[in-house]
């Protein structure tokens, strides 16, 4: 964000996150949090959880996910039992769903960036959620953001389209993200999703939250930026990244207005979802003015990291 906003927002005392950011230490935290889950079960389950791992090795990394996301063994056996009667297409978005289902969770419109990305990252990490996004499929437990869906809506999205499904769940998520205000203050919805909102829905296994205002006019605040996205998006773990413009353009442009998400690093940067065209697109760490993956904007505002 420019330096000027960036002060004031700072004299206004916002609040600009919570508690200290976490830097990666080369494991992805899903990875741990299923670790952690699979030692408390019986002997017996940990048995079948580790027996279906080895039954289809290519499936391992899905499963340890969905036992990360959802803290139970039996929604685990329902994902490997559908895997076994799935085609390459839809195990390749189950795996990698920012990859694969990039065209299909294009923003529903133009204030639902933010949603797109959480939808997304929330794919990513829960298995479950990018087989539902996939082929409509549903186990015993159901995504959070999916949580308050009668069983007939369910049945019949699972006859739509992946893009429709995508759809309904960037409209869940963002009315569970623009619910947070600030303070006193009310978010603009023409904007979007507010980045405090965001972090408060924002889901990921075994990591919590955080918002941070950036000021990619301090070249060592902006280098910190790009190391920690970096190692993040290395073990696994996506990063929400906002973009806006300048106060040249006026103060509606230099407040975070587009949201794309960092999936990965190139030699030149990351690699980021951006959700107005669907498209994975790098992102140059070297890169001046409006840059095409960030949506037009050329400034770097906010962030999300894990706290």
């Amino acid at each position: 964000m420019p330096g000027q906003l960036t002060t004031a927002l700072r004299r206004a005392r916002l609040p600009l996150g919570r508690g200290p950011v976490l830097v990666p230490e080369g494991a992805d935290p899903a990875v741990e949090r299923a670790a952690r889950v699979r030692e408390r079960l019986p002997q017996d389950e940990k048995s079948a959880f580790d027996g279906w791992s080895a039954d289809r090795p290519e499936a391992a990394p899905v499963l340890t996910r969905a036992l990360a996301a959802t803290g139970r063994l039996a929604p685990v056996g329902e994902l490997a039992s559908a895997w076994d009667g799935w085609d390459v297409a839809t195990r390749q978005a189950v795996v990698d769903p920012a990859r694969q289902l990039a065209s299909a969770m294009r923003q529903v419109d133009a204030t639902a960036c933010g949603s797109a990305v959480l939808a997304m990252l929330a794919a990513a990490g829960d298995p479950t959620l990018a087989a539902w996004l996939t082929v409509g499929w549903v186990g015993s437990a159901r995504p959070a953001e999916l949580s308050n869906a009668d069983d007939r809506s369910l049945e019949a999205l699972s006859r739509r389209e992946p893009s429709e499904r995508a759809q309904v769940l960037q409209r869940v998520i963002k009315r569970r993200s623009v619910a947070h205000g600030l303070g006193l203050l009310g978010w603009p919805g023409a904007w979007g999703t507010p980045p405090w909102g965001a972090a408060r829905v924002a889901r990921y296994p075994g990591v919590r939250w955080t918002h941070r205002v950036v000021d990619d006019t301090d070249a060592e605040q902006l280098r910190d930026l790009w190391s920690l996205v970096a190692g993040w998006v290395q073990v696994g773990v996506p990063i929400p990244l906002y973009a806006g413009g300048d106060s040249s353009g006026g103060w509606a442009e230099a407040v975070p207005r587009h949201v794309v998400l960092a999936v990965g690093g190139t030699d030149r940067g990351l690699e980021v979802f951006e959700p107005s065209t669907g498209r994975l697109l790098e992102l140059a760490r070297d890169g001046e003015g409006r840059r095409e993956a960030l949506g037009g904007w050329g400034h770097l505002d906010w962030v999300l990291l894990p706290h």
